[in-house]
């Protein structure tokens, strides 16, 4: 039988089989030639497998059916035919001149279009750029259009694809299997049948179903027959939208816009089979038992319409606020859902506050109903809402990150110590903020720094703790320093902070005119400590900086009393503190990304010899401060933060419970909210 006449007979077999010709055109086609391995992705037609009962949002187009208003406009493509009778001859995969068979996609290799032979048979033109494989058809109503297209490379490979037969009332597969005319499968579901699929010259095949994608992998000439078997259900939809109020013109849609009320046109519409169609909260639904191709018309109506929602978040309590169009009914029933949808709460009002534990993962969603009953489309947040609150730990917490995108990362360093808070409170901590880009499955280890405490006991070793995450630590009467807060991104080490807010310097109090402050923690760096007299301001500690930590106090060249340099992560101790008699120890160094200085101590009492230790340093990893990591960071630059910025404890900006204030006091804090797949 000669090839044209093979095509016009599985042509004629699978109309029948589906009762539609299958080869309407939707994708593109490309046979990649090069040397070695061939690899052949011939991207077919999306298979849309579903079961009994579906809710469909987002159409898939029809290429099986029965009815004749699923499409307009059928385009053919033809390609010169190539010699495929022998794969040994030295003619295979050459062009047969002037023979063209159907061909499943336009081809974007091998082939060049013949503008020459191409037309449409109702007076539709074409306009086809070589550039981007794209057609464009102007058409006054129902056509066929053919384009032509000349061969200008050999075929290496031969693929033939059979599809199993489905029995027209069960709509299970029989075992039997036809050619298609194409390499297009039809729109009902299939899968692979990997024990009948056979290829010549070892080359395999693989199906990759999520795509609805050939693969073939060849080291040479090759031909294979794949076999499909059918699934057992399946439901394809198109929907076409009346353009206005009482018109007779419609238009395709993937999905039904929620700015307009619609009712389906039951005479209009129609499923293959028993199917039927309906409208839920505006949403097509199809009951189907067994494989169908519904098409549904829907005109615009009156009924409630929703014109945006808005969701905020107030330490847990989430509030949707719903607005409704004034082109709608006036809803009388509101129904509000924190989980997706998948249970609802009403109300007559159009807010609705739920108390939810924060720190999770919640999407929402809202529908109104009218006093007719017609509900109106189910709006939903368009990302997740994840607003992760961290308060004081002595210990690290752990985030998993559940969603792609981008995160606020906010911080605030801890208080330095004090003996006397009424008096002299030690430095307040500083705030950093910023967005980064984070993975899901990301893990954050959360730091929050803990509030210096003081000496109590006359002691020679330094009794005053640290605040927790670097705070320095004091002896009798003297202000521990505040620890930095911070958050490490996939490593639980200080070379994988990504931002900082430095903790406050320890103070110093003797008697309301013997005391001083320590430094506010930073900022881009930490403030200096106090002094009781200036005359001995060399005995303060100094506030950590961008590069280096706060230097400690000296202590008149005796070296035993002089405070620590603050370091990487960590504040400076006070000196020696300890002699005979009563003796009082300065104010220690505050954590951060470098700590601050620890105040040093005079041997012996001197009431004008006391100072506060130094803040530590805050940070922001950006472009521009990447360098300021010393040697071994762990981070990569696709965590750069953006808008980021740090202040410091003597300054105002935002405080944990959405409020303001100056200097961030007691424990340090830190939040993790996610805002979305792009930067606000």
């Amino acid at each position: 039988m000669h090839m044209k006449d093979k095509i016009n007979t599985y042509v004629n077999d699978i109309k029948k089989f589906f009762n539609k010709d299958i080869t309407e055109q939707v994708t593109k086609y490309r046979i990649p030639l090069v040397a070695g391995v061939v690899v052949i992705l011939l991207a077919c037609i999306s298979i849309f497998v579903t079961y009994a009962f579906y809710q469909v949002e987002a159409v898939t187009p029809i290429v099986g059916g029965s009815t004749g208003d699923i499409a307009d406009i059928e385009l053919r493509v033809m390609v010169e035919d190539r010699n495929t009778d022998d794969i040994n001859s030295e003619n295979y995969g050459t062009a047969i001149e002037g023979e063209y068979v159907l061909y499943p996609y336009i081809p974007e290799a091998g082939y060049e279009y013949n503008a020459g032979k191409s037309y449409c048979t109702n007076g539709s033109t074409l306009s086809y750029d070589p550039n981007t494989y794209e057609v464009d058809i102007t058409a006054y109503g129902h056509d066929v259009c053919y384009m032509y297209f000349d061969s200008t490379a050999n075929l290496d490979i031969t693929l033939r694809v059979y599809a199993e037969n489905v029995d027209a009332v069960s709509g299970e597969g029989t075992g039997n299997y036809t050619q298609l005319e194409t390499t297009t499968m039809p729109s009902i579901g299939y899968e692979l049948n990997q024990e009948k699929t056979f290829c010549t010259s070892n080359a395999t095949v693989s199906y990759l179903a999520a795509e609805n994608m050939f693969s073939v992998e060849a080291t040479g000439k090759a031909e294979c027959d794949v076999y499909m078997d059918a699934l057992n259900v399946d439901i394809a939809l198109k929907v076409y939208l009346q353009d206005k109020s009482g018109s007779s013109e419609y238009y395709e849609a993937d999905s039904i816009p929620t700015n307009y009320y619609y009712e389906i046109n039951s005479e209009k519409s129609s499923c293959t089979g028993t199917s039927t169609l309906s409208l839920d909260n505006q949403r097509v639904v199809v009951a189907a038992t067994s494989r169908t191709s519904c098409v549904a018309y829907l005109d615009v109506a009156s009924g409630p319409i929703l014109e945006s929602m808005n969701v905020t978040n107030n330490n847990g309590q989430f509030t949707i606020d719903l607005i409704n169009s004034n082109i709608g009914t006036t809803p009388t029933m509101y129904y509000f859902s924190s989980d997706n949808g998948d249970t609802f709460v009403n109300s007559t009002s159009p807010s609705y506050t739920f108390n939810l534990e924060d720190g999770k993962i919640y999407q929402f969603a809202a529908y109104a109903i009218d006093s007719s009953g017609k509900t109106s489309a189910i709006l939903k947040t368009n990302n997740f809402i994840f607003n992760g609150t961290f308060s004081y730990s002595n210990k690290v917490q752990e985030l998993s990150i559940p969603k792609t995108g981008y995160y606020l990362l906010e911080v605030w360093g801890a208080q330095g110590g004090s003996y006397n808070e009424s008096v002299v409170p030690g430095g307040k901590g500083g705030y950093s903020k910023g967005y980064v880009y984070l993975n899901e499955n990301d893990v954050l280890y959360i730091h929050t720094g803990g509030k210096g405490s003081y000496g109590t006991t006359k002691s020679d070793t330094a009794v005053g703790g640290g605040g927790t995450n670097g705070g320095g630590n004091a002896g009798y009467r003297g202000g521990a320093g505040g620890g930095g807060t911070d958050i490490r991104i996939n490593e639980d080490s200080l070379y994988a902070r990504v931002i900082v807010a430095g903790g406050g310097g320890g103070s110093f109090y003797q008697s309301s005119s013997v005391k001083a402050a320590g430094g506010a923690g930073g900022g881009t760096a930490g403030l200096d400590g106090a002094h009781n007299n200036s005359t001995y301001s060399y005995y303060k500690g100094l506030g950590g900086t961008q590069s280096s930590g706060g230097a400690g106090g000296t202590a008149d060249g005796n070296s035993a009393y002089e405070g620590q340099f603050g370091t990487f992560g960590v504040g400076g101790n006070t000196g020696k503190h300890y002699s005979s008699g009563t003796a009082y120890a300065n104010g220690a160094g505050g954590g951060g990304w470098y700590g601050g200085g620890g105040s040093g101590h005079y041997n012996g009492q001197s009431s004008v010899r006391f100072t506060g230790g130094g803040g530590g340093s805050g940070y922001v990893y950006t472009e521009s401060t990447a360098s300021y990591y010393p040697s071994g960071c762990l981070l990569d630059a696709s965590y750069y933060l953006q808008q980021a910025s740090t202040y410091a404890g003597n300054t105002s900006f935002a405080a944990p419970n959405g409020d303001t204030e100056t200097g961030h006091s007691e424990n340090g804090y830190a939040k993790v909210t996610y805002v979305g797949q792009t930067l606000p």
